[in-house]
């Protein structure tokens, strides 16, 4: 039941995203940047869909660039990138190990900067902690793929390179993952940046 509920709230969510940007997108073709406050996260629609290079920028940010610093004695997780393929449309959750959250989606827009809010900031320190635990199911990759349809990538970036654990739908919907708690935690940061994009 709990888990019915997370993923409904999480597709409506990224639906009423998917339609705000849209509406955005047709109301005004030559502004480029729309801030809804300045206390809030960023809300970005552009002419061009810079989906693309704002998720690579994202795998491209080291902990020296965000000021972490770790033993090379231990592989550690700093970022969490879940991409999250949904009828033709991939959404991507970005979360680091200092609160910093964005959503990106591959229509175009999303959310930038959500760490700045306390909520948000928890909760993708908590999504980046326990994707820790799930460092022994991933595979090390050296690529940065899309999901394909039905499927959900979680690309865990550590101080000793980037691990990869995939995922079907279905076996969210039925319970039987063994991702869930991954999965949970990375639906909590979307809730978080709803939350506070929509006040």
């Amino acid at each position: 039941m709990k888990i019915t509920f997370i993923i409904i709230a999480t597709i409506a969510t990224v639906l009423i995203i998917f339609y705000l940007t849209s509406c955005n997108n047709k109301a005004n073709k030559d502004e480029k940047v729309i801030e809804k406050n300045v206390s809030k996260p960023k809300i970005y629609k552009t002419e061009e869909n810079t989906y693309p290079e704002l998720r690579q920028v994202a795998f491209s940010i080291n902990p020296e660039k965000l000021g972490l610093n770790f033993e090379n004695d231990k592989t550690i997780v700093y970022g969490v990138i879940m991409d999250w393929e949904m009828g033709g449309a991939t959404a991507s959750t970005i979360s680091y190990a200092t609160g910093d959250a964005s959503l990106y989606l591959s229509s175009g827009g999303g959310v930038i900067g959500g760490g700045q809010h306390q909520n948000v900031s928890s909760a993708a320190k908590q999504f980046v902690s326990v994707a820790q635990k799930y460092l022994g199911k991933a595979q090390k990759t050296e690529t940065s793929q899309l999901p394909d349809q039905n499927e959900i990538k979680f690309y865990l970036l550590t101080n000793k390179g980037i691990y990869l654990g995939i995922e079907k739908m279905e076996n969210f919907e039925n319970n039987s993952s063994e991702w869930m708690e991954l999965f949970e935690s990375g639906n909590k940061v979307l809730s978080e940046l709803r939350t506070v994009s929509s006040k």
